[in-house]
């Protein structure tokens, strides 16, 4: 099983794009759902997606989405996704975003595989630690071959 942190973007594109079959990361987020892909957060990483999705008025009404409806989303990842409980800081693990070092804390926490963002100043980083740093098209591509022959 392949053992992922997700970042904000990845875990605000899921929700955004939840109704459509062909979305990326909600696919990965079906992955997770499926028992295919075990997933860690934290508190901090759930948190600030609830903040992006609540806070930005413009893609609730582009998307039609509530507040509410973006809480519960962020409330089933706390039950679909193994939480660490308050990884240590990695300050400087992300030197061009340092509000970013909380998703390696994170995975560094749940010694997983793979970090998966379409930040580029995670993605810019290649590797971390042994963690690989990868966007969702590219192991979404590597699962289906893996799942779905």
């Amino acid at each position: 099983m392949v053992s992922a942190v997700f970042d904000t973007s990845v875990l605000v594109s899921a929700f955004l794009t939840r109704h459509q079959p062909q979305g990326v990361s909600s696919e990965l987020l079906q992955f997770v759902a499926e028992g295919k892909i075990e997933l860690h957060l934290s508190a901090d990483i759930i948190g600030e997606a609830l903040a992006t999705l609540v806070r930005n008025r413009r893609a609730q009404s582009n998307y039609r989405y509530t507040s509410q409806m973006a809480e519960a989303f962020c409330a089933d990842l706390f039950d679909l996704a193994s939480i660490i409980e308050d990884p240590p800081p990695t300050p400087g693990a992300v030197p061009r975003d340092p509000d970013d070092d909380k998703i390696i804390a994170c995975a560094l926490a749940a010694g997983t595989e793979y970090v998966v963002s379409r930040d580029h100043d995670l993605l810019s980083l290649g590797a971390y630690a042994g963690i690989t740093m990868i966007a969702p098209e590219p192991l979404e591509n590597s699962l289906h071959r893996t799942w779905r022959r």
